[in-house]
Order: structure tokens, then sequence, then C-alpha cells
């Protein structure tokens, strides 16, 4: 590579013995902190920056072509303390910032409100100035924590940079909290996340001196698969557990985000995720600061404000913005009375106005021009009187010709030694802010190709940067720009040289750091690599590759995208020959990118691609196959093809279905009974000793099953369903255990109670599936959980044994990337299970809101549903001012104006719809509704955990209407439902024992047997009292009011009877129903 004509003249250091430390072209001052350079101006090197103490002494040459002398004590001239100087103008803006502040910490932090405050301007506004304003007020706390992340001009495609930079500052801030609370806080992550804490050193490197190492604890074997449609939803709830983690030590956390117009996508999802977070209850607040010049209506932040915007009063966080622009003329002349005081006003005047005409009142750029005034030797200090004067005709003059701040930024690092710029070029090319090894490395591989003179000594060049102010040091051993502005002008004294740098530098790196190195830094040199590879070599095919495999498994979908193209425009044209394995990789994974990112067209192009290639085998195509199978299913909706599209998929596995469709309700029955009779003789030892199927075709053989099963569902082939889950549990019990087997164990349970309601062997089959989720991970253990204790184990255990392990399972899901099951399991937690179990209405209607937000935030529409049901239904029963209370409609939910059409949400509606006829209306009303709909709740979702109470609440009305009207339709069908929940009962179910003795009290009053009836209306009070079921006690003990009155003409015990249901009736917060019997005392 020929040598820079800018960078030929040589250059070299001298030693001075009346200098302690000496720097090209200035001399610091061990006494006063400054230097002074050869054409008379000044400098002050600021403490916050760099001590003199930690200058290195550079190597000494003999030859001399520059020094800088050390000033005395006496020195005449002083710097320009820049740092010195409060920030001016900016009060308002500062306020509207403390304002925020207050809010989460004064003035009402019991209301778990968070902040975000966006604050824009154009670059040098002193946007970030204004930002850092609350990291004083955050000090005088005694255990706020504020940190900071930026993101980088040169790296706005690497993933999460100004994230990963904010929480590994969390981290380090983690070591100085007392060792309770780091204890504590280690526990939470530890718990909630697991395995997933490696999901976030992969982001955060500091995290591994975090979390304790758990090596030594018992190891529990991961059979699953890592799906990428998961990887988002995993990534999520690793984020908010972390959040939550850290906010619980600091209060308040203060998270600032600098330079977000440069953030990538995944980043400003982080943000999404973390401010609309309502679990986390802790003091917190985000602040983001933009260059308002760089978003338009067509940029991801614009986007993402829109939406910050909708969404702020739903997840309940206070959305502040803040413009900050340029100085009028007022601020700057604050700036000059701060920074050169003078007893001229008129010159203090005029000099503003020469600032704001060349700068045009940009208060970094201000700075930078009186910076420059006094390099030239245009401001005088009088040091009698401590004041500065200067010409204004002259400086007007001289500054004539300035045709822009960043040409002056530009000539001030021309000014500088040759190897200087040579360093700050290269520098400019590794990010906001670098290690001094790295830039040391980049410096001595490419340093001698920039200059033809031996080179300076890294730390040598840096000494001179941190002193002319153009980096400062932040950390052990890092170096920062002091503003991306100098950034940028370093960045454009490399001109038409700027891809050969980067390629050349990306190399260095590529080859020079050590592994891990590499894979810290992997993005920010891979992308140094790409903007630099013109000649588009091959042999960084395979870095991209890395690169997308890191994105993809960060959730960052879009970045893995745009590396898998560049990976393939470096391939040959014999890529499937030469570099096979690599090829297919890429290929691989960019279709599986474009599905996630929703480019279908552009997946099929990748899919295609490989699916030509004949000389692939099945199982190398399969990934692909699996995708296309997927976009038929779920994306053309097209479930009997997708069904069709699998059995050709098991046939080219070798694994031949034989079934016809005339032959598949025989085939299920048969093989359900031979799996059923096989899974019974098979002792429990044989599952204890199971373990995991190594043979990849078995593996791809029960995940080409699974699907099948599932779109055999959506399809509406139960029976083809049941066929499939019958040879899932088969192939573990011939092959091992897979990712599937625990589902399919709990599947079947649910089957069995469908087809013959046989609990205990159900049960036999969920108890498999149960140890399975124990001694392995990966199982789909939120969707097992759901499956064994929604439709199964409610039949044989009682309602509140239901919840911990359902709650249990909603962090598993989350935290696997299950959100839907999670989802699931939460609402029948928090919601569902509660209602039936007759607790009071009021906390319940007080978790809606917050369960109906998760449901929203994870995107799940059917269950976000089924909770505004809820929500109104109970709303009607609990609200006395309801405007129509027997009907399932209000301003939460409208049966009358829904249009969904999936079975699960009609099957909801009709249960809503049930409860308020039963409660809020009357029993004839109610029993001429459960003649007309029947059993269509339980063909809509077959052995639900709502079933039992559902068929119960049928019979109540139609066994008083029977009474009331003599009607024979109504005793009927009270007979058959009798039955039903008798035959429950008697097969163990706990939760059905106290309506089985109700609803046969009603049975024996209507057969006249009253002396056994009354005994078993006492019996059935006695048992529901006992299960502490509110609205049942309630309802019980009205019915038998009412019998006591119209029966027994005991109008004494009937009234007692009929408050103690005004009581129950109260206490679950039924207001209706207790106005309506009040009536009747």
């Amino acid at each position: 590579m020929p040598p820079n004509s800018n960078l030929l003249e040589e250059s070299s250091f001298v030693n001075s013995s009346s200098e302690s430390v000496v720097t090209p072209t200035k001399t610091v001052a061990s006494t006063s902190n400054t230097v002074a350079s050869s054409g008379g101006g000044s400098y002050s090197v600021s403490s916050s920056n760099i001590k003199t103490s930690e200058l290195r002494k550079p190597k000494v040459t003999e030859r001399r072509t520059f020094s800088y002398r050390i000033q005395s004590r006496e020195s005449s001239k002083p710097s320009l303390d820049c740092e010195s100087i409060p920030l001016v103008g900016r009060e308002n803006e500062v306020s509207m910032l403390k304002a925020c502040f207050t809010r989460i910490t004064v003035e009402a932090p019991e209301k778990k409100q968070k902040e975000l405050v966006l604050i824009e301007g154009q670059s040098g506004t002193g946007k970030s100035s204004v930002a850092v304003t609350l990291e004083d007020e955050v000090s005088k706390l005694a255990n706020g924590a504020f940190v900071k992340g930026k993101f980088d001009m040169n790296a706005s495609g690497e993933p999460y940079s100004g994230i990963s930079k904010a929480f590994g500052s969390l981290c380090q801030k983690m070591k100085g909290v007392p060792p309770q609370v780091l204890s504590a806080v280690q526990a939470v992550i530890s718990e909630q996340l697991g395995s997933e804490v490696d999901l976030l050193v992969h982001l955060i490197p500091e995290m591994k001196d975090l979390i304790p190492d758990s090596s030594n604890e018992p190891t529990v074997v991961d059979i699953g698969e890592d799906e990428v449609e998961s990887k988002l939803e995993r990534l999520r709830f690793a984020f908010r557990v972390l959040t939550r983690a850290f906010s619980s030590a600091f209060s308040p956390l203060i998270i600032f985000l600098d330079d977000l117009q440069w953030a990538d996508v995944s980043s400003l999802q982080v943000l999404d995720f973390l401010i609309s977070d309502t679990q986390n209850e802790h003091a917190i607040m985000f602040i983001g600061c933009y260059r308002s010049e760089e978003v338009d209506e067509n940029s991801l932040l614009h986007n993402k404000m829109v939406g910050l915007r909708e969404m702020s009063s739903r997840y309940k966080f206070h959305l502040t913005e803040i413009a900050v622009g340029n100085f009028g003329i007022d601020g700057i002349e604050q700036v000059i009375e701060a920074l050169l005081p003078t007893s001229n006003r008129d010159a203090a005047n005029g000099l503003a106005a020469i600032c704001l005409k060349r700068t045009l009142g940009n208060p970094f750029f201000v700075l930078e021009f009186l910076k420059m005034l006094h390099q030239e030797g245009l401001l005088e200090y009088d040091a009698a009187s401590n004041t500065w004067d200067w010409n204004l005709g002259k400086i007007d003059e001289a500054t004539m010709s300035t045709a822009n701040v960043v040409d002056m930024l530009q000539n001030r690092i021309a000014n500088l030694p040759h190897q200087v710029q040579a360093l700050l070029q290269c520098a400019a090319y590794l990010g906001s802010s670098f290690s001094e090894s790295t830039i040391d490395l980049v410096w001595s591989a490419f340093g001698r190709r920039l200059v033809e003179s031996r080179i300076e000594r890294t730390s040598a060049l840096l000494n001179v940067i941190v002193v002319e102010e153009i980096m400062e040091i932040c950390g052990d051993n890092q170096f920062k720009w002091v503003h991306d502005k100098l950034q940028e002008a370093a960045l454009s004294l490399t001109g038409k040289r700027r891809e050969s740098f980067q390629l050349d530098i990306g190399r260095t790196l590529y080859y020079g750091l050590d592994k891990q190195r590499v894979e810290d830094e992997l993005f920010t040199i891979v992308d140094l690599i790409n903007n630099g590879n013109i000649l588009k070599l091959p042999e960084f095919a395979v870095a991209n590759l890395r690169a997308a495999e890191k994105a993809r498994d960060l959730a960052s979908f879009q970045s893995a995208s745009s590396y898998i193209a560049h990976g393939i425009s470096l391939l040959g044209d014999d890529k499937w020959s030469a570099t096979r394995s690599v090829t297919l990789k890429l290929y691989t994974m960019g279709a599986e990118m474009e599905v996630m990112l929703g480019n279908v067209d552009a997946s099929n192009r990748y899919s295609n691609e490989v699916l030509q290639q004949k000389d692939l085998t099945i199982m190398e195509k399969l990934p692909l196959k699996m995708a296309k199978a997927m976009t038929i299913g779920s994306t053309d909706l097209k479930f009997d093809q997708s069904v069709k599209y699998y059995m050709r998929l098991l046939d080219k596995l070798g694994c031949r279905v034989a079934w016809t469709r005339k032959l598949v309700p025989v085939q299920a029955i048969m093989k359900l009974m031979r799996v059923i009779k096989r899974v019974k003789a098979t002792p429990q030892s044989f599952y204890d000793k199971m373990v995991p199927i190594e043979d990849p075709r078995q593996k791809a053989i029960a995940s080409v099953f699974s699907k099948l099963v599932y779109y055999a569902y959506m399809a509406g082939d139960m029976l083809l369903l049941v066929l499939g889950t019958s040879t899932l549990v088969e192939m573990t019990l011939d092959h091992g255990l897979n990712e599937y087997s625990a589902k399919s164990f709990s599947s079947l349970g649910s089957a069995i109670i469908i087809s013959s309601e046989d609990y205990e062997t159900a049960a036999k089959f969920n108890v498999i599936a149960l140890n399975m989720l124990k001694k392995f991970r990966g199982m789909h253990k939120s969707e097992t959980t759901f499956l064994i204790y929604g439709p199964v184990l409610s039949w044989v255990k009682p309602y509140h044994e239901l919840i911990p392990p359902m709650r249990e399972a909603i962090t598993e899901g989350l935290r696997s990337g299950d959100t839907e099951y999670a989802i699931w399991n939460l609402i029948s937690s928090k919601v569902l299970i509660k209602f039936v179990m007759g607790k009071p209405i009021g906390p319940i209607l007080n978790e809606c809101s917050d369960t109906l937000l998760q449901c929203e935030d994870a995107a799940q529409t059917l269950t976000a549903n089924i909770v505004q049901m809820f929500w109104q239904m109970m709303k009607n029963l609990h609200d006395p001012s309801s405007s129509n209370p027997a009907e399932l409609e209000g301003d939460i939910f409208s049966a009358s104006k829904d249009e969904g059409t999936n079975n699960v949400h009609l099957a909801n509606i009709s249960f809503a719809q049930g409860e308020l006829a039963l409660f809020n209306g009357d029993y004839e009303t109610a029993a001429r509704r459960a003649l007309k709909i029947g059993d269509e709740f339980g063909k809509l979702m077959p052995a639900f955990l709502l079933n039992m109470v559902e068929v119960f609440h049928r019979a109540v009305p139609l066994y008083a209407a029977a009474r009331m009207t003599r009607k024979r339709k109504y005793r009927v069908e009270a007979k058959r439902l009798l039955k039903k929940i008798g035959k429950w009962a008697k097969g163990g179910n706990a939760n059905v024992q106290y309506y089985f003795l109700f609803l046969t009290a009603e049975q024996l009053a209507l057969d006249k047997k009253y002396d056994l009836a009354q005994q078993k209306y006492e019996q059935a009070v006695e048992a529901a009292t006992a299960a502490r079921h509110l609205h049942h006690m309630g309802l019980i003990n009205e019915r038998y009011a009412d019998f006591l009155l119209e029966i027994r003409s005991a109008s004494e015990d009937s009234k007692e009877r009929l408050m103690r249901a005004i009581q129950c009736y109260k206490r679950w917060g039924s207001a209706r129903k207790v106005t309506e019997l009040e009536s009747r005392l």
C-alpha cells in the first residue's frame, strides 16, 4: 500500500532537561496543568479528562521537529478551561428534565410509573450535557444509579451496542453495593433466567463477573432445539428480568442512551420491552438523545417514537420530549462571560455577534471557535486585572474565510503532528470508545504503512490527543472522543482511502486479536471488513456467517439478514462444490431470517436455491422443507395442504405412515388403545431410566410429527391428531426421549378424558410427563404444564392445587420463548381459576387490567379477548350501575359487536354469557338458554377446566325452572346433567363433589323426597363452605332458602338462609345479586 502523501513528513520526539513530561507540539506544565503551544496559545488539560501524572513519557529520539515548553508558574497566559464553565442557556431544558426526575423520586414513587425522556436537537447543541445533569442529582441519593450507553455512527447495524454499554456499566456498579443486595440481585437473575443468563453474557461480557459460576450445580439435560421463533421472546424476558433486578438494587435507576439516531432496530425493541414492562415496580427513567437532523418520517427512530407516544398511557409510563436548539445572542454572551471575563461589555457583545454569525449559535461550535481564536492569538489576557480583551476587527477579518466549523475542526486536526493525525484516522473507525490495547494493535500493524519514519509509541500519541482535548480517558485504559464531530472530522481526513482503511483495520483485528476478543468485537470487526471489502474477498464469508449466527442468537434478525446477504455475495460461482457447508448454512439461515422479518419472497429465493441442489440429502434440506410447510400452514392458512406436506416429508425420511382418510377413525382408535395398554403395562422404572435419543433422523421424524399434530388440530382433524400424538408416544417408548415426549404424553392424557373419561389412566400419562419435565429441559415445559393441569389434572385435583404449577410455568414459558402458553398459564392462574373458585371479584378485576396488558404486550390476541370477556362479565356482576347486567355488553367487551370465529373464542363468550344469565338474570330465562345451547361449550373446548362449572351452572337454573314451572323439558335436561356430574364425582373429581350433593338435593326436592333433600342441602352447604367457594356458598344457600319457604313453609329458617346467601354474595362482590335478595327479605 503506498503511503498517504499527507503523512510523509517524519515526526519525532525530543527530551528537554527542563521538562518533566514531553509531548509533541505542546508541553504539559506540572504546576499549572496548562499547555503552551509554539504559536503562543495555551490550552487547559481538564482534570476530569486526564491528570498530568497520568501522561506517559514517550520514547526519546535524536531528531527534533517539534516540542512543547513547560510554562512557568508565573505564566501570564492561561488556557481556556472550557470544562469548568457551568451549563448555561439550558435552564428550561434542565428544569423539564428534573421535573421528570422528581416525579419518580419525590412526588409519587409509589405509583410505579416509569419516565421516558426524549431529547432532540442538532449535533453540538448540548443534548448530552442536559441529560447528564441528572448524574449529579442521582449522586446525592443513597442508592441511585446513572449509567450511559452510546450508539456509534460507524456501527449503526451492530445489535444492541448502546444497550450493551449501559448494562455493562450497571454490572460494574453492582460491585459497589452491599453484599446482601448483591446476593439478592444474583438470586433473582439466576432463579428467573437459569441458563438464559448465557444469552445476556453474549451481549454483556461484564455479566460473567456478576453471576456466580454454576458449574457445580446439578446438571439438567437440555434436549430441546433452539427455535428461531422463540429467540426474541427469550431476549425480551431476559432484559426485563435483568432490569427489574438492577432497579431493585438502585433507586432510582437512570439509563441514558445517547445518539439514538444510530440505534439498530433490535436496540429500539429492547427500549420498547423495558419501558412497557408493567411488572417492573421500581423507580426507573430512560433518557434518549438523538440528532433531529438525522431523523425523518422514514427512519426507524421516528416510527418507534410514534409507537411510544401511542402506548405511554396504556403501559403506565410518562413521556416527555425536550427540544434543545442553538444559542441565541444571549446564550453566547453567557458563555463568553463565563469563559472570557472582560470589563468591555461592547467587546463581549461584538464577539458574541461574530460567534453567532460564524457558528449559527451551535454551542459546541461556539466553544471550538473560541478555542481557535485563542490558538491564533486573537484573545489577549491581562494578568493584572485577570480579564481578557480582543480586537473585533481583527477577529472578523481573520475568520472571514471560515466556511463552517467542520472545516475548522479538520484544520485543527491537520495542524497536529502527522503521526497523531494518522492515529486519529485509525481510531475513528474503532467507534466512539475503545481500549488502548485495541488501538495499539491497529497502530503497530497498520501505522508503519501510513508514515515513512519509524512509528512512535501509541501511548505517546494518545497523550497528545488527550491534551488537545480530542479524546478523554473514560476508564481503565479506555479512551473516548470528546464529541462526535471530532470523530467525524478525523474520519473525513481519510478521504478516498476510507474503504481500504476499514478493510485493513478490520483484517488487523480479525487476525490479530485472540479468539475471545474477536468474538466480543465480532460485529465491529465484520462491519469494518464489509465496508472496506471492495475486492469481495471470499475468505470473509465465514466471518459474516459467524456474525449472522451471533445476531440470530441475539434475536437481531435484521442484522443477521444483512450479514447473510453480504456473506453470500462473497461466495464464488463454485460455492456449492468449493464451500458447500458454509453455503448451505448461509442460505438456510437466510430463509429463516427473512421469514422472521416477514419477507416471504426473499425467503423463498433462499429456499429454492437450496432445494434445487440435487446432491443435498433430505436431512440437509429438511429445515427449509419444514419452513415451507409452516409457510403453507401459518401464512397461507392452508392447514390441510400443510398436513399433506408433512406426510410427504415423513415418507422421505423413511417413516411411512400407512393411513387413508377413510381408515383414520379406525387407525386412530386402535393405535390409541394399543398405546394406552402399552403405557399402563410399562413399569415406572423404565421411564426413570429413559435417555434422550441421539439419532438425528429420529429427532427429525419427531419434529415433523409434532408439526403434523399441530396442523391437524388447526384443520379440525381430531382423529389425525390422536393418531400423530399416539405415534409420538410410541417413538418415545421405542427410541428414547425427544423434546416432544412430555407434551405428547400429556396431550394423550387429554384425549383419553375426551374419548373415555378414564381419569385414572389420563393421570398416569400426566405423572409420566411431569417426571420428564423434572429431569430434562427444553421439553416445552410451559405448554406441557398447561396441557397437564388445564384439561387433565383439573379433573382429579382441587382447583387451588392447579395455580402454583401454572404460575411457575409462566416464568418458564417467558424464559424459553413459549409466550403463547406462558400467557395461557397466566390467564388461567390469575383470572379463570380464581373465578370458578368463587374468589372475591374485586381483586380479580384489579388483576384483569395488568393481565390484559401482558397479553397484548405478548401479542396474544385470543387470550387478550378472553380476559376482556371475563373482565366485562365480572364488571357486570360487580357494578350495580351496569345498564344491561345480564348481557355480555359494556365498554370493555361487546358480544354483539364481536367478530371472532375461533372455537376457543366462541366457547368463552358462551361461558361468560351463561354466568351472567345465572347470577344477573332470572332462572327461567337462564334455563331456556341452557336448553338452547346444550353441550356447546364442551364440544368447543373439550376437557378444559371450565367445563365442570359450566355444566353445573347450566343445571342450576334448569332445576329452578323445573320446580317453578313443572315443565318436563327442564326436568329431563337437568337430570341428564346430574348424571354427568355424578359420573365425574364417582371418578374422584374433587371439584364437583358438592356440585353433585346440591344437584341431588334439587332432584330429591323435585321427586318430593323432602327429608332426604334437606339432608343433601345441608351437606352441600357444608362442603361448599369447606371449599370456601363464595359464589356457590351464596347460590346453594339461596336455593336452600327457596326450598325451605316453598316446600317446608319455614319462613324464619328460609330468611336465615337468605341472609347467609346475601353475606356470601357480598363477600364475593356480586352487588346486583345482593340487591335482588335484599328485596326479598
